[in-house]
């Protein structure tokens, strides 16, 4: 499952920093993949405890709080990091939701895989 996750996590980081730098400069890019790790991991941790009140607050206190810091100019600079567009800011969230999902599906689709066995 750790496998599973990292995987999933790093896909919804790249895809974004891929589109981020395709679309402008390396700082825009890095920022994207960075708001994209922190953000899939934010939904993998909500959907994990999506019973659980505390930790869905949590978590959207913490997406509050990245695009704070993303957004404010002097601590966004100050953490190495570029204010972002909404367009940037929907890509990174699209790139998180598929990483999330990525990380809820995978594993789902092996298990049936196993059951299956090998097609003849």
């Amino acid at each position: 499952m750790v496998l599973v996750r990292g995987a999933a996590t790093t896909a919804g980081a790249i895809a974004a920093w891929t589109a981020g730098r395709l679309t402008g400069f390396r700082g825009r890019a890095g920022t994207m993949g960075l708001a994209a790790l922190i953000t899939t991991q934010l939904g993998q941790t909500a959907w994990a405890g999506r019973r659980s009140p505390l930790v869905l607050v949590t978590a959207a206190g913490s997406l509050a709080v990245l695009a704070a810091v993303v957004q404010t100019p002097g601590v966004s600079r100050f953490f190495g990091c570029t204010p972002l567009d909404p367009l940037a800011w929907l890509v990174v969230l699209g790139c998180a939701a598929a990483g999330t999902a990525g990380a809820e599906v995978v594993p789902v689709l092996v298990a049936r895989l196993r059951e299956d066995g090998p097609a003849t």
